[in-house]
């Protein structure tokens, strides 16, 4: 059993490293060509296009992860029927559970090892794109339409231009006492990090008190724990922060580019795919339970695959929902678990039916 288990884990692994790599290059050439103007006019010379599919792979491999397991799943299976090894398993007495059982450590230890990687490589990868300001990462940037809002201890912050990493722009400060009530509005043109002084500098300061009661002091330095690097993770999606960004930015008294509840999402979301790879698997391996003399597993192919997209739809739509904070962050991520858990439970009891 154990050698079984071995060829087809590594059956698996391999699948899903050829279906990995051939996703991150077509995505990246499709992505890069889509801005391809922005790429060329940036300055980076010749090898830009390859750096930014290089900056890019981390989030690609986030996006599609849980798609390329289960396709790498189904490929799998369409190797040991056409080697009619499928039928072999079976005539062994390798019931679906006990198929399942075969490939669920090596699909959630890929899972668990995958996004290990992406909380790695990604959010360094995400400032190296907000720096570079291409693509998605220039609309998304910090400016009038989409300011920054942060929380400062008791001040409130919000900057609505970045022209580069260590420089915000347009920025207000609103002091607050303890009551809530704001005592001193500030108007900053410039702040500008100085890593000398771990600390702002500020330029073009005009102050303000909500009554006139008194007259505001100077104001020409911002000493702050935020930083360039932490700026970047405020102004960054939700999605593309490490778990310990994302754990902390959930938490109340922090802030972000979007509510805490948005952060709370992705963190549960991230850190569920291994069992979302387990629930696809058992909704899988019975759909591949083809032993026809003739089968070759194309259809059970075809109909896994629709099976993963619309999992994958559901899911998209859940997450839509729970971050504009439509739905219940609970609900949104063990709803498409369960619906599926409950379709993988089904196919699994008709095959033994069947099989009697």
């Amino acid at each position: 059993m154990i050698r079984i288990a071995v060829y087809i884990s590594k059956t698996f692994v391999f699948s899903w490293l050829v279906v990995t790599f051939g996703f991150l290059i077509l995505i990246g050439l499709l992505d890069s060509l889509a801005n391809s103007n922005e790429i060329a006019e940036s300055g980076r010379g010749g090898m830009a296009t390859f750096e930014y599919m290089l900056y890019r792979a981390p989030v690609i491999f986030d996006r599609v992860l849980l798609f390329t397991v289960i396709v790498a799943m189904l490929l799998t299976y369409v190797k040991l029927i056409r080697q009619h090894e499928l039928v072999a398993l079976i005539g062994f007495g390798f019931s679906v559970p006990k198929q399942v059982a075969l490939l669920a450590p090596v699909v959630m230890s890929a899972t668990v090892l995958a996004i290990l990687l992406i909380n790695i490589a990604m959010p360094p990868s995400v400032r190296a794109l907000q720096a570079w300001g291409v693509g998605e990462y220039k609309r998304t940037s910090i400016n009038s339409e989409n300011p920054l809002w942060l929380q400062d201890g008791t001040r409130i912050v919000r900057a609505a231009g970045r022209p580069n990493m260590e420089t915000l722009t347009d920025l207000q400060f609103f002091d607050q006492e303890e009551t809530g009530e704001i005592s001193i509005a500030s108007w900053v043109k410039k702040a500008t990090y100085s890593f000398e002084q771990n600390a702002w500098i500020l330029e073009g300061v005009e102050r303000a008190t909500a009554r006139d009661r008194f007259t505001p002091g100077p104001f020409s330095l911002w000493l702050s724990e935020q930083t360039p690097t932490t700026i970047a993770k405020l102004a960054a999606d939700p999605r593309d922060l490490s778990l310990e960004d994302m754990r902390k930015f959930r938490t109340e008294g922090r802030s972000g580019s979007k509510p805490g509840f948005a952060y709370g999402f992705w963190y549960l979301h991230r850190i569920t795919r291994p069992l979302a790879a387990l629930i696809l698997l058992l909704c899988a391996v019975p759909i591949m339970q083809k032993t026809g003399r003739e089968d070759t597993g194309d259809k059970a192919l075809i109909i896994g695959i629709a099976s993963g997209f619309l999992y994958l739809i559901l899911d998209g739509a859940l997450s839509t929902f729970a971050v504009s904070g439509g739905l219940s962050i609970v609900w949104a991520i063990s709803l498409p678990l369960m619906i599926f858990g409950l379709v993988g439970c089904y196919l699994a009891l008709k095959t033994e039916d069947l099989s009697f």
